[in-house]
């Protein structure tokens, strides 16, 4: 039984070390080249966030609402 709650432990430890070093090396350098810089306003500083956003159907050019609840 020491020997099979031992493998489980393994198991459990090398899973849990495989996630951290794909969040170390997957996301973490996202959030230090992009997430900072557009936190300081590096990137996106020129954009309207009307423009960004999804508009509703009634607010889209050429399309007209029949029904509105």
């Amino acid at each position: 039984m020491i020997q099979f709650a031992g493998f489980l432990f393994f198991l459990v430890m090398a899973m849990i070390g495989f996630w951290c070093l794909t969040f170390l090396v997957g996301i973490v350098p996202y959030w230090l080249t992009f997430g900072v810089a557009e936190r300081f306003d590096k990137i996106n500083k020129d954009s309207d966030p009307d423009e960004v956003r999804s508009k509703l159907l009634s607010e889209q050019p050429d399309v007209e609402v029949l029904y509105r609840r």
